[in-house]
């Protein structure tokens, strides 16, 4: 199970902000990111897709997601 949960870090301890379902005693790896870190990295990749999206017209980008959703939907129908 992977799962994405903010915490808070006090007196030494990770608290997690929501109920994890999980068993006591339970081992996990956890990444540490800040949440300005993460702001900035997702920052630099919405401004390099900008970049890279902005060679194409707003029409051309439409028609790709439309087939790409098309593509998954078909994929999923299969399984």
């Amino acid at each position: 199970m992977s799962q994405l949960v903010e915490a808070i870090f006090e007196n030494g301890v990770f608290k997690p902000l929501q109920h994890i379902p999980m068993k006591e005693h339970q081992k996990v790896e956890i990444r540490i990111i800040s949440v300005e870190d993460w702001s900035h990295r997702f920052k630099r990749i919405i401004d390099k897709i900008h970049l890279q999206s902005s060679k194409y017209s707003a029409d051309q980008i439409e028609e790709d997601i439309s087939l790409a959703f098309k593509d998954v939907r078909a994929e999923k129908h299969d399984r």
